[in-house]
């Protein structure tokens, strides 16, 4: 009887419930899952209340904070995001042999990390694979992996996530990357051969989001020093008015070294002499454990890398 019910519950699962769970996933929040999904929010309720009781399982928490999923909704989650990267794969197999299109690879990047070593993996793939068009995009780190599980990415370079998050995933570590704080040419704490995290902080910080990997290391080390980052702090994950706002106030930018390397190297920003060396993080390349990745992505995968040792090489040189 058991097994005739498992039977009929796998009979009611419909591709739009598998969908409707990782665009919950991926956006944590059911108004915007609704708008990612094309379907109104009270669609997408009544879709996830159809999978729930197929599952006979609770696999979503709401609050006024969003959407979150319970550890049986990650598990299943897991092999969602699977079973919907196989279906893609095997109707674009069916599609191209009536068509010939241009083979598209989908990269997911933190913002943090897009900078480093993307571009130069990039330009080393397009020598080898000039026709194959890279579509890149950035995000927090939870979001890249729930798309990356749903199989609208091939690949993602970010940060190892928790362990409930790495379900059905696999992660290689690349290089290490360290918080620095900077600063505009000619700032007050410019010249100064010893920064404290207090002085930083009365400064007023520009800092990444809350809930991403770097913003939790940047808390991690204030609060190490006995100070916060301050309510005077502004929070953004946007590169462009991070570097507009310090390049006009006194503010300083607490951010992966990676993102302001060329800002350095031309001097429009200056790194204070902060000591944040306790403050580097992994930096690494996850796929889909059960993946089977074509020619194409596994030379991809090669540049990255290449691209990473290289990096590794120069931070050794720096030392």
């Amino acid at each position: 009887m058991q097994e005739h019910g498992i039977t009929m519950g796998l009979g009611r699962i419909k591709l739009r419930h598998l969908q409707c769970l990782v665009a919950i996933a991926a956006y944590r929040h059911m108004g915007q899952a609704a708008d990612a999904l094309g379907i109104s929010q009270p669609a997408i309720s009544k879709t996830l209340a159809e999978l729930e009781d197929v599952v006979q399982a609770q696999l979503v928490v709401r609050s006024k904070r969003g959407a979150s999923l319970t550890d049986k909704g990650r598990v299943l989650l897991g092999y969602a995001g699977s079973s919907l990267r196989t279906l893609r794969e095997g109707l674009d197999h069916v599609s191209s042999a009536v068509r010939d299109d241009v083979a598209v690879i989908a990269i997911g990047t933190l913002p943090t990390v897009a900078p480093t070593i993307g571009p130069q993996a990039a330009s080393l793939f397009k020598r080898q694979w000039p026709s194959v068009r890279l579509s890149v995009h950035t995000g927090v780190n939870a979001g890249l992996l729930a798309l990356l599980k749903q199989g609208e990415l091939d690949l993602v370079l970010g940060r190892v996530a928790e362990p409930s998050e790495m379900l059905g995933l696999s992660y290689e570590h690349l290089y290490e990357e360290p918080v620095v704080v900077v600063a505009r040419p000619g700032h007050p704490l410019a010249r100064a051969r010893r920064v404290e995290p207090e002085e930083i902080a009365a400064c007023g910080m520009v800092v990444p989001l809350p809930g991403t990997a770097i913003r939790h290391t940047i808390d991690s080390y204030m609060v190490r020093h006995g100070v916060g980052v301050g309510r005077e702090a502004i929070e953004t994950l946007s590169d462009a008015f991070a570097r507009s706002y310090v390049a006009h106030t006194d503010a300083v930018w607490m951010i992966a070294l990676g993102v302001v390397e060329h800002d350095l190297r031309a001097g429009s920003l200056v790194r204070l002499a902060c000591d944040t060396q306790h403050t580097s993080a992994s930096v690494g390349l996850t796929l889909r454990s059960d993946a089977v990745p074509s020619h194409a992505v596994r030379a991809l995968i090669e540049c990255i890398r290449a691209a990473a040792a290289q990096r590794r090489e120069r931070a050794e040189g720096n030392l």
